[in-house]
């Protein structure tokens, strides 16, 4: 934007400088200039309208993409494991689980429950502790 309000400033005044240069006439410089400078401000007020409206824009979209962030946020259920769909990566990610444990997890599928996993003894008790808040599971399939 600002690149466009120097060129139409430079236009306007090196057109008056090439006008005065052609004619001597005061009166007539001066009509010129006034001219010059009445379009000037006109541009002028033009291009802060359309940085006030991509301002704006640009404030609504940010307001817009932080909710959506902090809904994800708050979000529990969508970052939770389950435990008959995870892969081991994703089971290997939840607090305290190595790859024999998750290997065990996906070994003891399904689960219809999620504390199902220690009693089919993929893990214990104190370690369904540390993932009891970050775990679900979906239906068994069929």
């Amino acid at each position: 934007m600002t690149m466009t309000f120097r060129s139409i400033a430079i236009a306007c005044f090196s057109a008056l400088l090439v006008c005065t240069a052609c004619n001597n006439d005061p009166g007539t410089t001066r009509k010129q200039a006034a001219s010059a400078t009445e379009q000037l401000k006109r541009d002028t007020r033009e291009a802060a309208g359309d940085i006030k409206k991509g301002a704006e824009t640009a404030r609504t979209q940010l307001t817009a993409t932080a909710q959506g962030v902090k809904e994800g946020m708050a979000d529990k259920a969508s970052s939770k494991v389950d435990l008959n769909t995870a892969d081991k990566p994703q089971i290997m990610g939840l607090p305290g689980i190595d790859e024999p444990q998750a290997n065990a997890i996906i070994a003891d599928r399904p689960y219809r429950q999620p504390h199902d996993v220690v009693r089919k003894g993929a893990i214990t008790e104190d370690e369904y502790s540390k993932i009891a808040g970050n775990v679900t599971v979906s239906a068994p399939a069929k």
